[in-house]
């Protein structure tokens, strides 16, 4: 059960991925919270301690998502893994478009703030290192540099499907295709 503090983050991180930063305020998350106004202005003095907050509690749900997801997938093929990854991005542009507007949001504003930059990338090491665990597994000769290539292309993959949506087999094809040409021991 998420504690009252979590409940209004949750609620901000959801404004942040249907409506934009610019609609991130104390009384939208009260609302979206259901809490009585003034409720998250009391946990979070101003905009930018929300924000801040935000991006921590971001991070921490992306981490346990990918540390879920690292606890079921286990991959023995580059064409395992990208099945698996395929599914992450359907999720991702599909049931979690949302979250994953947020998470685009949040990475803006570290571009803009750098010291958002330190907390999002804390979480963003655990999955790359999930993800070298997995090249590592299927043999790959370069599981880092394999991981980060693949990892970064995702990103720019969703991105551009959340911009300019393609058709999900087409995305997948994408996907099986580009990381068997970074994964060294494609099969």
């Amino acid at each position: 059960m998420p504690s009252r503090e979590e409940t209004l983050l949750d609620a901000a991180i959801g404004i942040l991925g249907r409506h934009g930063v610019r609609a991130l305020t104390h009384r939208a998350v009260d609302a979206a919270a259901a809490v009585p106004t003034g409720s998250t202005a009391n946990y979070f003095k101003t905009r930018d301690m929300l924000i801040s907050a935000v991006a921590d509690r971001f991070a921490d749900r992306d981490r346990a998502t990918w540390q879920a997801i690292a606890g079921f997938v286990r991959p023995t093929t580059a064409v395992e893994l990208a099945a698996a990854l395929a599914a992450y991005v359907h999720r991702a542009l599909g049931p979690e478009r949302a979250l994953t507007i947020a998470r685009y949001g949040l990475f803006v504003e570290a571009a803009l703030r750098p010291e958002l930059q330190g907390r999002l990338a804390e979480a963003a090491l655990s999955i790359r290192t999930w993800g070298t665990e997995w090249l590592r597994a299927i043999g790959s000769a370069d599981p880092e540099s394999e991981c980060a290539a693949i990892l970064d292309y995702l990103d720019g993959l969703i991105f551009h499907q959340l911009t300019f949506p393609g058709s999900a087999d087409m995305v997948e094809a994408a996907i099986t295709q580009t990381v068997c040409r970074l994964c060294t021991t494609a099969t």
